[in-house]
């Protein structure tokens, strides 16, 4: 085994005992009437998170508890940096932060006490022991999507086509060297060599050939290579895959939730189903409470309402957007059906691919894009 190869599963082996050292909050005896007593003295609870629609859940707060929301919403680097450099000040501001950036909360906010997570005792049982701890109270899908009016059904039926002559400069996503689920996603697939070998195999009919360690390594070079299109935004890939008049559009990975700008903004975009050896990924949004805040009781109430049908309506009435609350609606429209569909065509970013490669895969995308 290389030094660098030893190093590497010793960062991964520290990330998870320190991650499982910090407890579970929720195994603790939870005493909903003071909890619910002390967060109406405390009045409000602050939040940063990387969506605008955690602060769309305020009237439902006041409304149930009297309880205000003052919610900033920033990316996942910011709601770092602003938590580590707080606490380096000996000042805590905040009390609940949602994000999206795995290797960040796991590796990072919760090993070193910035953040502790906690679920409510009556839902440990209905939500997924895999959403747990970290608790995870949102799933959205970003999966490989095209143009429906140049397309009778997707063009693609193989991740692998993405590296070919034929999609070269016509393959759109977020930008990876912003986008850490983006570079998480490829780290999943340099976990998982066996399947990206034998989706090789399935649709060029030889074995593959490897100027790399595997063939997850292989496909992220050649897809580097294939003059990959880095956008800033969803948005801005649903707009170049799904705009009307292209003879010959591009495809790209996006949210699920982008096909709603169907409606909005006229675009014509579809997503793929039954690619191989997988359409796309689904990602965690985290919420946590934040250790030591003003408004700890307050911020207890805001996790068990996110973990209500009605409190979650802000994500889920809208495509793409899944509680992980088994119970909880979603829209009854949704692209090909709900969560457990969804958890079927695409992979779930794991702590231990993130922690193991997503910084190797990011040095090793830029080295090799083009």
């Amino acid at each position: 085994m290389s030094r660098k190869s030893l190093g590497i599963r010793v960062v991964v082996f520290l990330c998870l005992a320190m991650l499982m050292a910090t407890g579970m909050s929720f195994a603790e005896e939870q005493s909903w009437d003071n909890i619910i007593a002390k967060a109406k003295e405390e009045g409000v609870v602050v939040t940063y998170g990387t969506s605008s629609r955690l602060g769309k859940v305020a009237p439902l707060m006041e409304e149930l508890f009297g309880i205000e929301i003052q919610h900033a919403k920033m990316s996942d680097m910011e709601i770092t940096e602003r938590l580590v450099r707080e606490k380096e000040a000996g000042i805590v501001a905040v009390d609940f932060i949602m994000a999206e950036d795995i290797l960040g909360v796991a590796g990072q906010l919760l090993p070193y006490g910035y953040v502790e997570s906690f679920v409510p005792d009556m839902y440990t049982d209905k939500i997924s022991a895999a959403y747990l701890d970290p608790f995870v109270f949102l799933v959205q899908p970003r999966t490989i999507v095209y143009n429906t009016e140049a397309n009778d059904e997707c063009p693609i039926t193989n991740l692998w086509q993405l590296t070919t002559p034929e999609w070269r400069g016509r393959v759109m996503m977020r930008d990876p060297e912003i986008t850490s689920t983006n570079i998480s996603f490829l780290a999943e697939i340099v976990a998982r060599p066996d399947e990206m070998a034998a989706a090789y195999k399935d649709f060029f009919g030889e074995e593959i050939q490897l100027t790399t360690e595997n063939a997850g390594w292989e496909f992220v070079k050649r897809l580097a290579q294939n003059k990959v299109v880095a956008l800033g935004s969803d948005d801005d890939v649903a707009e170049a895959v799904g705009s009307r008049g292209q003879t010959n559009p591009p495809v790209g990975f996006a949210t699920v939730g982008k096909v709603r700008l169907n409606i909005e903004e006229n675009l014509v975009l579809g997503v793929a189903e039954n690619i191989q050896p997988i359409n796309g990924y689904h990602y965690p949004a985290y919420g946590l409470i934040v250790t030591d805040s003003p408004n700890p009781n307050a911020a207890k109430l805001l996790v068990r309402t996110l973990c209500t049908d009605e409190g979650m309506q802000a994500w889920t009435q809208d495509w793409g957007n899944f509680s992980t609350n088994p119970d909880n609606s979603y829209a009854s429209d949704n692209p090909l059906g709900g969560l457990d569909v969804w958890s079927s065509l695409t992979w779930p970013l794991t702590l231990e691919a993130t922690a193991q490669y997503s910084r190797d895969v990011l040095d090793f995308w830029i080295i090799h894009r083009q």
